[in-house]
């Protein structure tokens, strides 16, 4: 039954909806140095509901196995694993914030709505795509019914799934109704219809001249501390900010030295005579080098220039090396050279049995049975080659043999799990062969190779070179002399130029940062940064990050919520002089228009007139003078013929006068502009409501004591 196999497919997109996939995580430092210590121990909290670590943790831990389920990767790198912890946070804190608000109107999804969602006649569109034939694509409602018949015997995870697939079409339908409580309460009048038609049909053509603020120098205005004052006020909405801070940095890298690569040299070399001897080459290889062994078969031209001339004219057995390569000393033993082809075309009958990890929760049939059934498809097919697709169809446990009868298609040497794809290069094209796999029992039919070359596989002992003790303790007494002379000096430019070492700013650091500038996993330093007892102008202890010594200071914090008007200062000056020289330039402007024309002021002012063009509502720019929403719309608000009052837009401030202006008809029926204006609306809410919901939550985020 191919719907446990379309359940655990599909789990990545539930998974996307209801908490996307997490990297894992580790608690870190959170009791180690300095002010970390905390009693604090949620996460965070939503409107007086906490996230508790635990909670977090069980839920990243859920997102990775699916993540992993569903990717095969068994490792996922730090920058990763932060992304998707902030997109877990983010949709924890969504689902309380609508929870609460949906019990809080009320709204509730009734057994027997949760029942016509999965038996009726219109099921759930994330049902429809679970339960789908893989063949004919169409919906069979009798694998819902069959599947929940057997819901008690299901591998426990697929019963988690299944109950997290029942959660989400709850929690959807829940949502659909408060938005739709919400669309209903919109409504679009014909003046409202009308005004809009009006608005989108409208076109005009205007000549306009305008003088540019930054044709008059900033020093030719002056600002008083009162209209700064009034200014930042005014405009204080505008610099909201989110929780930083500024710091300055050194890093020392620390660098294998030439001892640390004869060191390792020695090392590796020592190790050819047992490399030489090994019984278990693979079981040696994993115990003693760097990279584990890989039995792929390597082509002429495919291997470091370094060993790829004369191994293949070796016996083996025969070894190369140590040589350098991507600072790594290498020792390489030809372990066996074959006749094989590139690649390799197959099908087979997949025979799952109950213990595999791989296998389907409703597989019974034990590895005896799974063996039998096994032996008896190859005797059938052997007998009667024509019915393998069919067999194949039919038996196998591969879901996409519904769809390609069992055909691999072609695939490279070594693309295949290892007893598999040695069997196809065993066996002759044409023939059939039984081989065990991880996955069970295959039956397989060889349709194809390409011809044999030789190729070499090889065991590579591979030894990275490394700081060792005496360069590790060499940097720590540098980076270590440059605290002491911290603390003498109390000045880190100066004490990072008698030790020789580089500053490096960081501005801006949000408290969720991963990295820093120059230190990839520079979390600690940032977590150090946003302690509360970390205060501007303290020195850190030294961090040690990724063979990195790293020691900084923090300079300046800033706190969530509006800045002051002297940390903004010069934001709020460069508006305020901006002001000032739009307030000189409407006043030029108007007092040229009290005695002429359009064209006498442009005159008078040395400025050009200049046309645009059949104008919407919705246009942004005017040509020439770059993008001027405030003015487009106050052109739209005069009349023909007339000439306009000084209007101050983005990049200066403007006169124009209307050339045409469009007489639109209204329709009678505005029914279809009505619909639309519903319709945009309606698109709009799910959006608009959780941002307005979000806004006024209260939110206290405690992730950064944690990771």
């Amino acid at each position: 039954m191919a719907v446990i196999q379309k359940i655990r497919n599909y789990s990545g997109l539930l998974i996307a909806v209801i908490g996307i996939g997490l990297a894992a995580f580790v608690l870190g430092d959170f009791l180690g140095y300095g002010p970390m210590r905390t009693q604090r121990f949620d996460v965070g909290e939503v409107e007086g509901t906490p996230i508790t670590y635990q909670h977090f943790e069980q839920r990243v831990n859920q997102q990775i196995d699916n993540w992993q389920a569903q990717t095969g990767v068994q490792t996922i790198g730090q920058q990763e694993a932060f992304q998707f912890r902030q997109q877990v946070w983010n949709e924890m804190v969504r689902e309380i914030i609508m929870e609460e608000e949906l019990d809080r109107v009320g709204l509730t999804v009734p057994a027997e709505e949760l029942y016509d969602m999965i038996y009726g006649t219109d099921p759930h569109p994330i049902l429809v795509q679970s339960f789908s034939d893989p063949v004919t694509g169409s919906y069979d409602p009798q694998q819902v019914i069959d599947f929940l018949r057997n819901f008690d015997r299901l591998d426990p995870s697929i019963r988690r799934q299944w109950l997290m697939l029942e959660e989400y079409m709850k929690r959807e339908r829940r949502e659909e109704k408060y938005h739709q409580m919400i669309g209903q309460a919109y409504l679009a009048p014909a003046p409202l219809a009308a005004f809009d038609f009006v608005q989108r049909n409208t076109t005009a053509d205007i000549r306009f001249a305008f003088k540019r603020h930054d044709d008059i120098d900033d020093q030719a205005v002056s600002v008083s501390d009162r209209e700064l004052r009034r200014t930042y006020d005014e405009n204080r909405h505008l610099f909201h900010q989110e929780a930083s801070r500024d710091i300055r940095y050194v890093v020392l890298p620390i660098f294998p030295s030439e001892e640390d690569r004869e060191n390792t040299l020695e090392e590796v070399a020592a190790l050819r005579d047992d490399l030489a001897e090994a019984v278990n080459i693979e079981a040696f290889i994993n115990s003693m080098s760097d990279t584990r062994f890989d039995p792929t078969y390597y082509g002429r031209g495919s291997l470091s220039p370094q060993i790829d001339p004369e191994i293949f004219d070796m016996e083996p057995g025969s070894i190369v090396g140590p040589y350098l390569e991507d600072n790594a000393w290498i020792l390489a033993k030809l372990v066996d050279s074959q006749m094989r082809p590139d690649s390799m075309r197959a099908s087979h009958i997949l025979i799952s049995y109950r213990g595999l990890p791989s296998a389907r929760p409703e597989t019974v049939r034990s590895y005896e049975q799974a063996r039998a059934k096994a032996d008896s498809l190859l005797s059938v097919v052997r007998a009667n080659p024509g019915r393998f697709p069919a067999l194949a169809s039919e038996f196998s446990d591969d879901p996409s043999a519904a769809v390609n009868q069992g055909d691999l298609e072609w695939f490279r040497d070594g693309d295949m799990v290892r007893p598999f794809n040695e069997a196809v290069i065993e066996t002759p094209t044409g023939s059939f062969v039984k081989v065990e796999t991880d996955f069970g029992f295959h039956v397989v039919h060889v349709t194809g190779k390409s011809p044999a070359t030789q190729k070499a596989q090889l065991a590579f002992l591979t030894r990275e070179i490394e700081p060792g003790s005496r360069t590790i303790q060499s940097a720590y007494s540098r980076i270590s002399q440059f605290a002491n002379e911290l603390r003498r000096h109390r000045d880190f430019e100066t004490a990072a130029e008698e030790s020789g070492l580089g500053v490096r700013e960081a501005t801006r650091l949000g408290e969720m940062d991963l990295t820093v500038p120059g230190v990839d996993r520079g979390r600690q330093i940032v977590r150090w940064a946003f302690d509360p007892d970390t205060r501007a102008g303290s020195f850190s202890r030294i961090f040690e990050l990724d063979d990195t010594f790293v020691v900084a200071t923090l300079d300046n914090k800033r706190e969530e919520g509006f800045p002051p008007l002297e940390e903004i200062r010069d934001e709020v000056m460069a508006m305020a002089i901006r002001d000032k020289k739009q307030q000189r330039i409407a006043e030029q402007m108007r007092e040229a228009l009290a005695v002429g024309t359009l064209d006498d002021m442009a005159e008078e002012m040395g400025l050009s007139t200049m046309l645009a063009s059949n104008l919407s509502f919705a246009s942004n720019s005017l040509p020439g003078a770059g993008t001027e929403p405030r003015v487009i719309g106050t052109v739209f608000a005069s009349q023909e013929n007339e000439t306009s009052r000084p209007v101050k837009g983005n990049n200066g401030v403007f006169v124009f006068e209307v050339v045409r202006m469009d007489e639109v008809i209204v329709p009678d029926d505005l029914t279809q502009n009505q619909r639309t204006l519903q319709n945009s609306f309606f698109n709009r809410v799910p959006g608009q409501a959780f941002r307005a919901l979000y806004n006024r939550a209260d939110i206290v985020d405690n992730r950064g004591m944690f990771f």
